[in-house]
């Protein structure tokens, strides 16, 4: 019998010590897709959303879609966004009620907005109780989140089967979709399945939850040997948690899916959180000031590849701006040269157009955001590049792909340079996920001496293979690795550091 599935989409990581608001416009530039579009627009762009549709399709379902939109990590998210996507989705639950067979969405975990903590706990209990009160309460309801999800008790025990991210850079999100879909359908043959929410006490940065790095190696090796070993349990999400929420579910957390007894199953998330607190110190890693980086840097032997310089207080990938100079401003002071760098400047960018390719500028590049980020930097250079900043990615299952699929829209975006570097500027922050932003642009990361990167871990899959070294430099920037720079207020009883 055919299966009816109800599907949206609603995708933000919210970094709440940021100023400015995550609001329709942004979810505009990500995209917002009503109805069909929902389905449409998102069918073999490699995001979350396609992995669902691909699975969807092969199994025979009937999709019903109601909205999907998604924005880049940033501030808050206003109350109208969320407004809207109640909108199309209960107005579409509330038309299908009593046709649908179960329920699929693309959340991503830590999304907050003005007026709430949980969003996504939100969404799952106003539908579970909108079921309820149509005496379909037992219905399935299935999602696929980030790994990066602070996840709430809420959002637990108001759906039958989550399904995270397994792998930080991001390489899974399809996958993962696709493996949640499989939950679900599960889900309809399989009515009696548990699921099961363990939060711990730890608040990790970014830079220390990479999956090939401890503590999430291990944790997630152990969770992989559970599920072989043990045929009750459908399946462990390791949850890393996204840092700069003040909220009281921040942190990292464990949740799974069991068909056998609960108090087995809750033995299995005790020996994992044993695990992390075994491994827990690799969380919390050291990161050097710029000349401790560059003396190690001057140290290493010949050899081929870029001097990785990594800049995770400026992480786009973790909601800052993408237009800090903390760590820019002071390489270009030291007079090296062959460096590579990009920014989030929308108004450098339009004075290069205005100034035209070949033409020489005199630009204030950066800074431009908030106070937390650095001072512009004098840089007179010449434009080389001009151009509308699309690009595909060279590496279909990036980590960009899970924001939003394959196609890369970056704003107008000029290459200027001058005797030591080459500056990508762009209208619209770019996480370093992808080569093909810099080989879009006429540039080629591979020959350059140093390249400024925004990323924690995100970046790793792209430039990992062309580096010659890489160096975590402590900068400036609301992305801190050291949360104890941050004035949390609702972290009680939370671990932030261990020095």
């Amino acid at each position: 019998m055919t299966k009816t599935i109800l599907f949206g989409g609603l995708y933000h990581e919210t970094h709440t010590f940021l100023a400015h608001k995550t609001g329709m416009a942004q979810f505009e530039d990500g995209g917002i897709r009503i109805g069909r579009a929902a389905v449409d627009q998102n069918r073999g762009n490699g995001s979350p959303s396609a992995g669902f549709i691909d699975y969807a399709d092969k199994a025979g379902w009937r999709i019903l879609p109601t909205i999907q939109m998604a924005a880049q990590p940033a501030g808050k998210v206003t109350d109208d966004v969320v407004d809207l996507f109640f909108k199309h989705f209960l107005a579409g639950l509330d038309r299908h009620m009593h046709e649908i067979n179960g329920i699929f969405l693309v959340l991503h975990g830590a999304m907050v907005s003005e007026g709430s903590d949980d969003v996504e706990g939100l969404i799952f209990k106003t539908v579970r109780e909108r079921l309820a009160a149509a005496g379909r309460g037992n219905l399935p309801i299935g999602a696929v989140l980030d790994l990066h999800g602070n996840i709430s008790r809420t959002m637990v025990e108001n759906t039958t089967v989550l399904r995270a991210y397994r792998e930080n850079p991001h390489t899974d999100a399809y996958e993962s979709a696709v493996a949640a879909a499989e939950l679900l359908d599960r889900a309809f043959s399989e009515p009696d399945l548990k699921p099961l929410h363990r939060a711990t006490k730890y608040v990790i940065p970014p830079t220390g939850v990479g999956s090939a790095n401890d503590p999430m190696r291990s944790v997630l090796t152990a969770a992989r040997a559970i599920e072989a070993k043990d045929p009750d349990i459908l399946a462990i999400n390791v949850m890393a948690g996204y840092a700069y929420s003040d909220i009281a579910d921040c942190g990292f957390s464990l949740n799974l899916i069991t068909k056998g007894p609960v108090a087995a199953a809750e033995k299995h998330l005790d020996a994992l959180v044993d695990v992390l607190e075994a491994n827990i110190a690799a969380g919390y890693p050291h990161e050097d000031d710029l000349a401790t980086a560059l003396a190690k840097a001057d140290a290493l032997p010949a050899g081929k590849g870029p001097i990785l310089l990594i800049e995770p207080a400026d992480n786009i990938g973790g909601g800052t701006p993408g237009d800090a100079t903390g760590l820019l401003g002071p390489l270009l002071a030291t007079g090296r040269t062959n460096i590579l760098a990009a920014i989030a400047d929308r108004d450098s960018v339009a004075q290069c157009f205005a100034a035209g390719k070949g033409q020489t500028v005199s630009l204030e590049i950066g800074g431009k955001t908030d106070a937390h980020h650095g001072e512009p930097i004098p840089f007179i250079g010449t434009v080389e590049h001009l151009s509308d900043g699309v690009f595909q990615l060279e590496n279909p299952k990036s980590h960009l792909a899970s924001m939003g699929g394959t196609t890369i829209r970056m704003g107008r975006c000029a290459v200027v340079s001058n005797g030591q570097a080459k500056i990508l500027l762009s209208e619209r922050k770019t996480a370093p996920m992808d080569l093909g932003q810099y080989h879009s642009q006429g540039l080629r990361p591979e020959d350059a001496t140093y390249v400024v990167i925004k990323a924690a871990v995100s970046h790793r899959a792209a430039y990992d293979p062309i580096m010659r070294a890489g160096f975590y430099v402590d900068s400036p920037g609301l992305c801190t690795s050291d949360l104890r720079r941050l004035p949390f207020t609702k972290l009680e009883g939370k671990v932030i550091s261990l020095h």
